[in-house]
């Protein structure tokens, strides 16, 4: 229970709302239990006085209407009054679970799938409705109605007010302890089937093409099927629970009704008139009234276990710490010869560290070991190396993407963790191996990159990286690219990536594999055209191909996770001993 407490805290920002509705949840059940009990003393007191005997049947059937149409009126208010406050603490609740995954990307929420990150964004926080609006505001409304049941019946009778109200009590507190019990049994399990259907069914819509391609399409639908057979079977559980509550509740309530009619019918009640005997139907039609006060607590105290294995799978996300901490307040740098320096860096990423359980295991796990590097301003150098050999990952040092275990990594002579996120952002483009392509138009698209960009702009650097024809289709910029940029082929992706670089102003730029999945022909065109975009900045291009290497100031070659030799191209290239001479010399 004490993984809610934080969610529960999430309620103080629409109390009021909250507050409100729990009133009008009172009123309207106070208007359904007054409302049947009310008519039944009505149609009792009216059987007692027959056509003989004066009766005023103008108050009771006045108040009979009035609790008719007010409970009416109140469920409607209430119902839209808790909605509207749980659908702004779920909105708050979102929000702020997205907020605290932001800080985790890349370094942390790299283990988790981001079908798995989805499902526990939306799946898993909307079952935490559920929180408000069958558990906390059902438990107070039933014991608040109890409590004033028992005030009014005790001005009758004290002795039948408060058995009834005891025994109201035991079950108000006896029917969500036993069944949560029934519940937790299977909450915990229903709530992971469900996920790992979705998960399942994600990666099934997102790869028809693969799985089509491959010819295991119907493989892979037989076991979505099967995930989902085990999901339902879970909630066929669910349901001979809710049925097997529905049936407790019912058994109880028809027993209290029997009590009351017994312990009704021997009461000698005050009132000596003839319609004390409709006193028996008043509180036999309360007993009734009870099954509405408890029923919803069953089926509400039922998937109390659910929520909280919601709870348990959105804290396992909020609750981490991120490895990355951007708490520098440094906007600014002075001039130095090195901008950037990569002082003894060893580097091993979080779930490689996690899984080394000796020191030689540990520095085998290492990407990058003991590096020494520096780059000056305006500086043009490419990164060459085996996959796997680190490159990429020294470009996310570079851009604090992840932080190393020993060494530092320095911007301008201060360690990066000196400045802040926003301008450490402002000072690095980083064009990584993948290219994302958000389900957004084309202009969309580009303006990520720069947001002051002109329609001209755009155009212009279309037609320089090739896609030129996408501006030329009916709807020019306002071209909708759909989820994940499903109309473009890989290499367009590539280029889209390339033409985001050329409208942004940052004075450093970073590339991993800019021109994979290109000719060579229009490889030397993007490089030509990338080394004249970066004539006034800094460049670092990871790559393991060879055209217009001669264009670069500087080679690296990394092997291992260690920075083996630099130079310039013609140095290296004439070295016989050089790793790159094999190298250019292997691929000739």
């Amino acid at each position: 229970m004490r993984t809610l407490l934080p969610f529960l805290a999430m309620f103080k920002y629409t109390a009021f709302r909250l507050l409100f509705g729990v009133v009008l949840m009172i009123c309207g059940l106070a208007a359904s239990v007054g409302l049947l009990t009310l008519s039944g003393w009505f149609l009792a007191a009216a059987s007692l006085a027959g056509a003989n005997i004066l009766f005023n049947f103008f108050y009771p059937s006045a108040g009979v209407r009035g609790l008719a149409i007010g409970r009416t009126a109140l469920r409607y208010f209430e119902r839209v009054v808790t909605h509207d406050a749980t659908f702004r603490v779920i909105a708050r609740l979102r929000t702020a679970v997205f907020k605290r995954l932001i800080p985790l990307s890349p370094a942390v929420l790299a283990r988790y799938r981001n079908s798995d990150l989805l499902n526990r964004l939306v799946a898993d926080v909307d079952t935490l409705d559920n929180l408000y609006l069958r558990l906390v505001a059902p438990f107070i409304s039933a014991a608040m109605v109890i409590l004033f049941l028992f005030l009014g019946l005790s001005l009758i009778d004290g002795s039948l007010a408060l058995f009834l109200a005891l025994t109201l009590f035991a079950l108000l507190f006896l029917i969500p302890l036993l069944f949560y019990q029934l519940g937790k049994r299977f909450g915990e399990q229903l709530v992971q089937e469900r996920a790992h259907y979705r998960v399942r069914f994600l990666d099934w819509l997102q790869n028809q093409a693969e799985l089509l391609l491959f010819n295991v399409e119907a493989t892979q639908r037989q076991s979505l099927q099967h995930s989902e057979q085990q999901w339902q079977q879970w909630q066929a559980k669910e349901a001979n629970l809710s049925g097997l509550a529905a049936a407790l509740l019912l058994l109880g309530n028809g027993t209290i009704l029997v009590a009351m009619l017994w312990l009704a019918g021997g009461t000698d009640f005050a009132d000596q008139s003839y319609l004390r005997l409709a006193n028996i139907a008043l509180f036999t039609f309360s007993a009734l009234a009870s099954f509405e006060i408890l029923m919803p607590l069953g089926a509400a105290f039922l998937r109390l276990g659910q929520v909280i294995s919601s709870a348990e799978r959105v804290n396992d996300i909020i609750q981490q710490q991120p490895l990355v901490l951007f708490d520098g307040q440094q906007s600014e740098f002075a001039d130095n010869e090195t901008l950037l320096a990569v002082e003894n860096v060893t580097f091993t990423y979080p779930e490689a560290n996690e899984l080394a359980t000796s020191q030689q295991s540990a520095v085998s796990a290492a990407v990058l070991q003991g590096i020494d590097w520096q780059v000056k301003a305006g500086e043009k150098i490419a990164l060459l190396g085996k996959t796997g050999s680190g490159k990429s990952s020294l470009l996310q040092l570079l851009v604090r993407n992840y932080d190393p275990q020993q060494g530092k990594v320095r911007f301008a002579g201060q360690d990066l963790s000196c400045y802040s996120e926003a301008f450490l952002r402002q000072q690095f483009c980083f064009l990584s191996q993948r290219v994302y392509v958000f389900s957004a138009t084309l202009r969309d698209n580009l303006q990520l990159a720069n947001e002051q960009a002109s329609e001209q702009q755009m155009l212009t650097v279309l037609y320089q990286v090739g896609l030129g024809h996408l501006s030329e289709q009916s709807e020019g910029l306002n071209l909708w690219l759909g989820d994940g940029g499903r109309p473009l082929s890989g290499g367009e992706q590539r280029r889209l990536g390339l033409a985001r670089v050329l409208l942004n102003n940052s004075p450093i730029v970073l590339l991993d594999e800019p021109t994979e999945g290109l000719d060579r022909e229009t490889e030397r065109q993007i490089l030509n055209l990338i080394l004249a975009h970066c004539r006034d900045k800094t460049l670092i291009m990871v790559t393991h191909r060879l055209t217009a290497l001669e264009k670069f100031d500087r080679l690296c070659v990394i092997d291992s996770g260690r920075l083996q030799e630099q130079g310039s191209y013609a140095t290296l290239a004439t070295d016989s001993h050089s790793l790159f001479y094999r190298f250019l010399n292997r691929l000739a």
